[in-house]
Order: C-alpha cells, then structure tokens, then sequence
C-alpha cells in the first residue's frame, strides 16, 4: 500500500473512533473550539470570530465537521492557524488531546517538530501561573470595572525578578474608533480582543505606574498538566479575534474560558449570563475550594506617592511641593534643620512625584529621560548615606473578592407627599458611594442599569420611578502634591414631581466637574462641590425639554467602615427650552450589616415636593 492510501486509510480508522467514542462532543473538545450552548436553537456556536481558528467551513458552529477537519490536517504541512504553521503546531492543544484520546500511532500519523512553539514554551518557563487584578479606573470606559489577566511566573522566580516575567493580556484594540463611538463600539462587539503574551513589567508600567491603579496578585493552585494545557491553548490563541464586549466577552470573560481549557470540569463562564465584571470573576474563584492561593498586593506608584505623602508635617509638605520644582530648596535652612532621614523621605518623594508626573508624557514601558532638575535631586539624595524612615503602603482598592456582589435587588416602602408606596429596584452592577468601599475603588460610584418601579396606595398600576442607564461620580479628595478633580457624569430617567404629574419622570444627561476635600473629625468626611451642565428631554416640559446649568454640593460621612451617610443638594438654572430654576436635595444613609446585605433609609426633597423610604438591598 502506498503512503498516501495508508494515511487515508489511517485518516478513516481515526475518524471512525473519533465518531464512535463521540469527542465531538466531549467537554475537552468543546472548551477548546470555545463552543457555547444555543439557546433554544439545540446548537452550539463559538466565540471565536476569526475564520483562521477554523479548519472546517462550517466549524464555527458543526464540532463534528471541525473535528474531522482537524484530523485530516493533522497529516498535512499546510499553514494554517493565526500564526501559520503546519495544523500540528499552530493547534498543538487540539493535537495533543486527540493523540491521547485516539492512542494514535506516531509511525502511522507522523508527529512533526514544532521548534517555535518549543521556544516560545521554553523561553516562558513557566512554573506557576498567577491571575492578577487592576483596580477600576474611571477615566477609561474599558477599565471602569478593573482588569484580568495572567502572569506565568518563571522557575526560580523571586521577588525582584518577578515583573520579568511574561504575562497573557486579552484586551482590545479600539484605535479605529473615534471619541464619540468608543462606548457605542465597545457596547455592541464592533472592536477586535486579542490575546496577547507580554512581559509583565510592560503592564504594570500601564496599569499600575501610568494609571496609578492599585494591582493584586492571585496565585493559581494549577497542576503541572492543566498549566500545560493552558499554555498550550494560549499558543492556539495568538493573532486571533475575538469581537470584544465592555459587559460581557470582555478580558474577564475571556480567561474564565481560556482556564476551562486547563480543566474542562470547571464551567465558570456559565455562571455569566448577561455580563461578567472582573471584580465578581475574582470572588467567583475565591469560592472554589484551593484554587487561589496567597493574594499579594502591588500598590501603584501614585499610591506610595499618596500615602507617604500623608504621613508628613504640614511644614514638610510645604517643602516637599516646593522641592520637586527647584532643588535650591535643598539648602534652605528649613530644609537643613530636618534630620538626615527626613531629608531623605522628602527628596525621595519629591523624584518619585516628578517622574509619575512626568511618566504620562513618556513612551509606555520607558521612563521619562533624566531632566536637569531631577538629577539634581539624585545627586542630593545619593549624598544622604541613611535610609528613609519606612511608611506602611497600603493599597486604597482592597481585595475584590472582600466586596459585595455587583448586582443588587431591594425592597422598600415609603411615603411621598402623604401617599403611601412600595418600591422593588434592581441594579445590574456595579457599586454606589454609599456602600462599603471593601473592594472597590474609594469615593467612586460606578452605577450601570438600575431601575426602581413603585406602586402607590390606591394605585392600580406599577409606575417607573427611575431608570439610571450609567452614573459615574469620582470624589478623590484634593490633594495639594498629586491634585485631581472631582466629577459626575449621569444618563437616565429620573423623577419629575410637579403638582399635575407628581409621578412622571424625564430624561437627564448631566455632568459636573469639581473639587472634594477631607476631613477626618469626629468621621472621616469628604465634602465635595460639582459645577455641572444639564440636559433634560421629557414630554411635560415646555417645548419637550430643558436644559442650563447648575451645581451640586454635599458631603459623605463615614462613621463606621459598614455605615454611611450622604448629604448633598442640587441646584438648575434652566436658560433654553422651558426655563426656570431647580433645587433638589437628599439626606441618605445605608448600613450594611453584612458584606451582601444593607438597609437604606433616604429623605429627598423633589422641586417641591417630599418623600421618605426605609427598604432592604440584597447582593448577588
């Protein structure tokens, strides 16, 4: 028998075992094609939307015909895949668990070399994996949750060695879109997510050192077969697309998949229906006996800056704002009365804020080159043979997983205008300023999809009091070395009280941008002051809508870490479409006896009118 009716006689001796032991629908097989039940349809469909990860032209949505494809590959040199490479090498993953399964014969189905994969797999040398979380950060639609991704910690790996490690980042490439499609582009799939191998040091000059977003560090329990399967199914993923989601296959999503292809029992992306935020993937994890080992946190550079900054004497902040932009300071006589270590602490903190301020100019992954001002200040420490006095640095994003859950339903009651009402509300994630900061970044609200319906005494339908698409609010408290502002951005149906439609409600799109300040007596208190503009679209205004400006001030209090209480005040000066003035005001407070359980008790004051709430908030 010649070669070629050999392989074609083997090729349907696989085929035929492969049928009857059914792996076209086995777990394995489906976790690493990425296929997904179809609901209602009794089909199954992948996520992957790059033709290249498919050898059969239906295999997007056939396992069978894909399976059978990748069979008949397996006996060609063909290029095939992201990264084009005989069908062996470019879905090494596939190969391998089908030589296992098939017992197949080397002398009858030839195995190839495959030397990129063998270097790319032995210049990681990967020992261990390790998820690691990015804080939220607000500035960057894609980021407002926070971000997932890998770190393969090399053999013999240390403390110091460790940002030399590689790391798999799945993000997406959105540098087709403009300003004012990026949200609508990133809601509706229109940008592409690839995987990527980096080294880890690029991404925390990204995450951590530019964005000053706080890092924690997981280590995975994963066995030496599921780190291989892993790293072998990332290998498969190199170059190919994915349409990326904000709110559901997004980085988050993404390597929940890629660590069921290490172990196809879990089935962790299941529990993500309608979206899946990286903060609840984290607690989700934390839930499986064994699976996350010791958690590490990496504070970001603005961070240290922050915290050292606060330990210091109202005069030494004075000298340190003023050093890090002339260095004559140094011989000041005020300067030289400091001790040693004092002096130390302040030229230190004086080079770390101007390069983290100058770093947002500079190349990403390369310091900022030297400026004259900045050597000056080497030059004075390198002089100061003592170390600085040490400062505890302290992360402001504790550990996700020690927060509540994204989503949240209530039940309340109340009274507005002496009529009586029940309240349900439901909110799709994420986390508001009154809630427990466990978790989460610190005076941020990032509210997505909350909605409230009432039904009120004598009523006879339910009637929508508000619908909140996205709020966005960012109180940082002024900080004289490392200032930020304050701001709101709001899009929803809010309540509209007026004495011929007390239950209607009106679109409001608005936005503020201010200053918050601290305080630490007798509770720890920021006071905060918006400016803001305002557009409201509603069916009783005058003309259908409204629009001017305004202010929005108050304060938050924090007695206990599980208490809080807001008090703030609104107010609109409506100069287009139907004018006039606007005052609304609240005074709220929630208490949170358990990490997934509060109670909520609010006074707000609606442009004349007045109501009062007591209700119940469950997480989940």
């Amino acid at each position: 028998m010649t070669d070629g009716r050999a392989e074609t006689a083997y090729l349907a001796e696989l085929l035929d075992r492969a049928e009857i032991a059914g792996l076209a629908e086995r777990r394995e097989w489906q976790t690493l094609l990425h296929y997904r039940s179809v609901v209602g349809e009794g089909g199954v469909l992948s996520d992957v939307d790059d033709p290249r990860f498919f050898l059969a032209p239906t295999g997007k949505t056939e396992p069978r015909a894909e399976l059978a494809a990748t069979l008949r590959a397996f006996f060609k040199a063909d290029p095939v895949g992201g990264d084009p490479q005989p069908a062996q090498c470019a879905f090494i993953a596939r190969y391998r668990w089908l030589k296992a399964e098939l017992n197949i014969d080397d002398r009858r189905l030839l195995p190839r070399d495959c030397p990129r994969f063998r270097q790319w797999f032995r210049e990681l040398d990967a020992e261990a994996v390790t998820l690691v979380f990015a804080s939220a950060y607000l500035n960057n639609p894609a980021s407002l949750f926070g971000h997932t991704f890998l770190r393969l910690d090399r053999r013999g790996q240390t403390e110091r060695t460790r940002l030399l490690a590689y790391a798999i980042n799945y993000a997406a490439d959105d540098s087709g879109s403009s300003v004012w499609s990026y949200a609508l582009d990133g809601m509706s799939g229109r940008f592409t997510g690839k995987f990527d191998v980096q080294p880890y040091y690029k991404l925390v000059r990204t995450y951590s050192d530019l964005e000053s977003r706080d890092i924690w560090e997981y280590r995975l329990n994963l066995d030496e077969p599921q780190r291989r399967r892993l790293l072998e199914h990332a290998w498969e993923l190199r170059g190919i697309g994915f349409e990326y989601y904000f709110f559901r296959e997004n980085c988050a999503w993404q390597l929940l998949v890629l660590l069921e292809a290490a172990n196809p029992n879990w089935r962790f992306s299941d529990r993500f229906v309608a979206w899946t935020l990286p903060a609840d993937t984290i607690r989700l994890l934390a839930q499986q006996p064994g699976l996350l080992g010791e958690a590490t946190a990496r504070p970001a550079r603005g961070t240290a800056i922050d915290r050292r900054y606060a330990t210091l004497a109202a005069d030494e902040r004075r000298l340190v704002r003023r050093l890090r932009n002339d260095p004559a300071i140094i011989g000041t006589s005020r300067f030289q009365r400091l001790t040693p270590r004092r002096r130390a602490l302040l030229l230190e903190l004086a080079l770390d804020e101007r390069q983290h301020r100058r770093s947002g100019g500079s190349e990403p992954g390369r310091e900022p080159a030297l400026d004259g001002i900045t050597h000056r200040l080497s030059v004075a420490r390198s002089r100061l043979a003592v170390a600085a006095p040490p400062v505890k640095i302290e992360p402001y994003a504790t550990r996700p997983e020690t927060g509540h859950a994204a989503r949240r339903i209530g039940l309340g009651g109340g009274q507005r205008e002496g009529r009586s009402f029940v309240e349900f509300s439901a909110r799709a994630g994420y986390h508001g300023l009154l809630e427990p900061d466990a978790g989460y970044t610190p005076d941020a609200q990032i509210e997505l999809l909350s909605v409230a319906v009432r039904h009120y005494q004598s009523g006879d339908r339910l009637a929508l009091d508000r619908l909140t698409l996205l709020d966005i609010t960012s109180l940082p408290p002024v900080n004289a070395l490392t200032p930020r502002p304050s701001w709101r951005l709001h899009a929803g149906w809010e309540p509209l009280s007026r004495p011929d439609c007390p239950h209607c409600t009106a679109f409001d799109l608005s936005g503020g941008l201010g200053v918050a300040a601290e305080t630490r007596w007798p509770w720890r208190t920021v006071w905060f002051a918006l400016p803001e503009l305002a557009f409201e679209y509603g069916n009783d205004f005058v003309g259908g809508y409204r629009a001017g400006w305004g202010a929005q001030a108050g304060m938050l209090l924090r007695p206990t870490s599980g208490w809080k209480l807001l008090a703030e005040a609104r107010w609109r000066d409506y100069r287009s479409g139907e004018r006039g003035t606007a005052l609304r005001a609240g005074l709220r407070q929630n208490l949170a006896p358990d990490k997934d359980l509060s109670l909520g008790l609010d006074w707000r004051y609606l442009e004349g009118s007045h109501e009062f709430e007591i209700g119940v908030h469950v997480y989940f």
